[in-house]
């Protein structure tokens, strides 16, 4: 419930920082031209290219949107998809009565290192990118990335059921959103 509750007062506010230039001097371009920028393989520029039409994005070359929006919905991207990893590991913690002690301990730790890797989401999609606030911008982004790896890394088990392809799928969401969000750093 509180992480819901953190959830919209962030959608809140980046609605009305939606009706107003969010960054100044920040350049406008088009989903091409900044999924472009951030990838350097042609499967990082497809994935960004779909992020963002799956955000409502209209991909077409005269489209342009300030770089900063771009950051922000592969941020919240990231959010969306932690969450519903967050929720299949809440599940399991609770339902899957087969866990045996070590199994349920990794589980339980994986929740703690999503926690944290969603909370540095938060700051990034919320306060920092918002605000421009960019100084820090990459040490959150690979905290975000750290504590998911953790999770990730943390034991055989989570090849066995769907949630390691959830964490993969989370993995990738953090890193086009690191990739987008680099093009902000030097701002």
């Amino acid at each position: 419930m509180k992480v819901i509750l953190i959830f919209l007062v962030i959608l809140a506010h980046l609605s009305m920082a939606a009706a107003r230039l969010l960054c100044p001097n920040m350049p406008h371009v088009s989903v091409l031209s900044v999924c472009s920028n951030a990838c350097g393989t042609k499967f990082l520029y497809d994935h960004c290219i779909e992020a963002m039409r799956s955000s409502g994005i209209d991909p077409s070359p005269s489209h342009t949107e300030e770089t900063t929006v771009y950051a922000i919905l592969a941020a919240n991207q990231a959010i969306d998809s932690y969450s519903d990893t967050l929720d299949a590991l809440s599940f399991q913690l609770q339902h899957n009565k087969s866990l045996s002690g070590p199994e349920s301990d990794a589980y339980d730790r994986c929740m703690d290192d999503y926690v944290a890797s969603i909370n540095s989401l938060y700051v990034i999609a919320g306060p920092a990118l918002t605000n421009c606030i960019f100084e820090k911008l990459i040490t959150l982004y690979m905290d975000a990335m750290t504590s998911l790896e953790t999770c990730r890394d943390r034991a055989p088990w989570m090849k066995k059921p769907l949630l390691y392809p959830k964490v993969e799928r989370d993995r990738n969401k953090i890193f086009m959103a690191y990739l987008l969000g680099q093009l902000l750093a030097g701002f």
